[in-house]
Formats: C-alpha cells, structure tokens, sequence
C-alpha cells in the first residue's frame, strides 16, 4: 500500500505525500488518486506550489464530487497551500447545479403612463405653471402618476378629499402586490403631491385640510417607525457603540483566517467585515456603497493608501473619504487578496480593477446587500451607522456638529438634516444652561455662606 501512494502521490511535495502515507488507513476514497493528478498539473504547469493555479484544479477533477474531495485533501493534508484561485472553479461548478425551474414574473410597470383622471388633467397646467422649482415640479408630479395608478385600478376615488386620501393612503400601505407596497412616509408624499395639484387647480381648502390630516398621520406613523431606529441604536450604544462594531470587525476576520481561501463561508465573514469597516471611516449610503468599483470610486495608491470619491445618487453632490484609516486599508487589502499571499497585492488589485468591490464582478448585487450584511455582522441595518456617526458627532460639539454631520453624511439640503440639526440644538441649548448654572452656583457660594445684615429696629 505504501509503495503504491509514493507512486500515485509521486509529484506531490514530499512533507504532504508523507503526511498522507502515514495516514493511508484513514484516506478519504479516491483522496490519493485526486492528490497525485493535481500535483502533477501544477508541475506541468511549472506553477508556484504555494498557490496551485486554477487550472491544476479544472485538470485533476472531472467531477464536482472530485473537486470537492481535492479540497477536503489540500484543506487536512496541506493547510499552507493557498487555494483562493479554486474559488473560480468552485463558482463554476455551482453555476452547473441543477436549479428549480423559476416562474418567470411578469414584468409590470405600474407607475409610469397610467392616465390622470380629466379632472386631474384639467389642473395639471396650473401646477406646471406654478412658480415653485422644477425638482418640486417633477416630484410633485412622479407623486400624482403614482396615485393615478391606483386610481386607474379601481382603489381610490379620484376627487380630493379626505376619503381618497383614505383609501390611497390603504393601496399604498396594503397593496394586494405586495412589491407595491410603500412606506408611510413615501404614501405621505405621493398624497401630497395631489394636495399640491389641488392647491394649484381651485380645490376646496376645506377638502385639502382632510387629505393634509391624511398625510400628517402617515408621517406619524413613520416618526414611530423612527422610534423603532433609535431603539436598536439604544441597544447598539450599551454595547459599545463603535467598539462594538470594531470588535465585530475582529472576530470576523478572525473567523476568517480560519476556514480555507476558497470557502464561501471565508468570503461571506470578510465580506461582512470589510462593509463595517468602511462605513465605520465613513457611512455613504447603501445605493452608492453597493455600486463602487475598484480603480474608480474606490482607489488603493502605490503606498497602500485606499481612498473614495463618488458621485451621491439621491442629491448628485459629489463627496470622497479623503485617506481611509490604515486599519480600513489593512482590511481592504486582506479582502480583494482573497486569501492570496501579501506580496500579490498589487497584481491583485490591477486584476480587479474596475470589477465591483464587492463582489468582483462586473455587475454591482443587489441594493440591499450592505444592509443584509451589517445586520448579519452587528444586528442593524447599514443606515443606522449613519445615524450613529451623527450621534457622535453631536455629542463632541453639539454646538458645530450640524454643519460637520451635513457633510460628512452628504446631505444635499439643510431641510435633509433638520433631524439631526435639531438635535444637535437642543444638546447646544443643554450644554449652555449646565454651564450657566455651574456659573450661577460658583457666584452664589454654598447655601447660607452669605451673611445678611439687618438694621437693629431699635436704632432706626
């Protein structure tokens, strides 16, 4: 038996071939014959015996069961081996699965070119002619072809007043298609889009002060579903707060270093990792971090320094990082080698550049996948460390921290942080008055300390 592993296992480097000699009575079937094949590919290849390429693995496996069984070999018999280039030829083998037969869904565009009722139409000039911006103008109307899609369905009534103002407010809340379904907040505002047609168009105020009840109740509602945020935030704070989020970071990463450079399980904890990371710098918000790409939005410099610039989707302002921290960069690093050795980090980056960085692929994932990951990692959504950036920030400087938090979120507008500008004031105001007080009791001196003279009555 022996003679016949030095045999198969004739090209493989001599440490593994012994390491699976002295083990041959516990050898997984066909472990050997699959080791012998891929070692003699990758001298065939005259390839680096650290990090087999791709295409020793394509060669020595005919079959995913055979693949699978090389890795379960490389992973007990050479742990050193990288083996971050089979991460392709795993991909490969998956996409050969056999997948269940999807029902194709119908491709429905609800929203667009649904007809205004006439009496829509007919106050429709008005609204255009309206002196008001033309990105109120286009959103106020974006807002009524939405309800006139619910209008056109049978849903809604198509006179302004308070019961259709109820039963949009329903269809958007409880559509019977569920991926139609909004917000409270966006329901506010598709209805106020039609407040404002029929403010324009000779409407009853009295008919306009109903569907303003309408609305302000749906913005309620959303206030609540803010609650709900600045809870998880609560819970996020008593748990550290950023220390949390960088422990987090830590433990994925170390989780990492311990599964093989292929596992899809390794990538997943980076992944997570390196998300948190980056918006722990920074937090852009999720659409534009889910859509950089290596080598344009997000750029690695010849010294190691990462940094990124990007154009903000939701108010088209321009923003950048500046120099991301160097434990950002570090983690950055780890993440696009993929479990490669160190030294190919430049090779690497140039290889990917302009593949997104997130997945590196030439297509970006889907939107939600950084708020999928920061909830995995840390227990919230990835906008919530916006949120948590902001609350930081107006507890070092309440005073100035409005303007810093404008910017550093990337807000377009200053009514887009009214929330956070309020806050901040209301901490200001606090700040000042514990101030004054300390003041006011410093000049006062302890309780009773200031002796009172009194005239004597009987001197008059």
């Amino acid at each position: 038996m022996r003679g016949d592993l030095n045999t198969i296992l004739n090209d493989a480097p001599a440490a593994i071939r012994r390491e699976m000699i002295e083990n041959a009575p516990s050898l997984a079937p066909g472990a050997a014959h699959v080791m012998g094949r891929f070692w003699t590919e990758v001298r065939a290849h005259r390839s680096n015996l650290s990090m087999p390429p791709a295409e020793a693995y394509r060669a020595a496996a005919g079959s995913e069961s055979t693949f699978r069984c090389l890795l379960r070999a490389l992973a007990k018999y050479a742990p050193h081996v990288s083996t971050a280039p089979a991460r392709a030829v795993s991909d490969e083998w998956y996409a050969q699965r056999r997948k269940p037969v999807a029902v194709p869904r119908q491709e429905v565009e609800p929203y667009r070119g649904a007809a205004w009722p006439v009496s829509w139409r007919r106050m429709k000039p008005a609204l255009e002619a309206a002196p008001i911006g033309s990105r109120s103008r286009k959103r106020y109307l974006a807002s009524i072809d939405r309800c006139a899609a619910v209008v056109s369905e049978g849903l809604a009534s198509d006179t302004h007043g308070f019961v259709a103002a109820c039963e949009l407010s329903e269809a958007f809340l409880f559509h019977p298609d569920t991926s139609r379904r909004v917000k409270p907040v966006t329901a506010a505002n598709y209805i106020e889009g039609l407040i404002a047609l029929g403010a324009r168009g000779g409407v009853a105020e009295a008919s306009l002060t109903a569907m303003r009840v309408i609305a302000n109740d749906l913005r309620a509602q959303a206030g609540l579903a803010a609650k709900t945020k600045y809870e998880r935030l609560s819970s996020l704070m008593e748990r550290g707060g950023y220390a949390h989020v960088a422990d987090r970071i830590g433990e994925l990463r170390a989780r990492a270093h311990d599964l093989p450079a292929h596992s899809a399980a390794r990538r997943r904890n980076m992944q997570q990792a390196v998300v948190c990371a980056v918006i722990l710098n920074k937090p852009p918000r999720k659409g534009d971090l889910v859509s950089w790409r290596l080598g344009h939005e997000l750029v690695r410099e010849n010294d190691g320094t990462w940094c990124a610039g990007w154009e903000q989707e939701k108010t088209g302002g321009a923003t950048e990082t500046g120099a991301l921290w160097p434990e950002i960069c570090e983690i950055l690093d780890e993440w696009i080698l993929d479990g490669r050795p160190d030294r190919l980090i430049h090779v690497r980056y140039q290889e990917l550049v302009g593949r997104n960085w997130l997945t590196f692929e030439d297509r970006a994932p889907y939107r939600n996948l950084p708020t999928e990951l920061t909830k995995a990692a840390i227990g919230v959504p990835s906008h919530d460390l916006r949120t948590l950036a902001a609350d930081y920030m107006r507890r070092q400087d309440p005073a100035h921290a409005a303007d810093v938090i404008a910017t550093h979120l990337g807000h377009g507008t200053r009514k887009a942080g009214e929330a956070y500008r309020a806050e901040c004031e209301g901490a200001a105001a606090q700040a000042i008055w514990a101030e004054t007080r300390k003041t006011i009791a410093k000049q006062s001196g302890p309780r009773g300390s200031r002796k009172t003279s009194r005239r004597c009555p009987a001197h008059g």
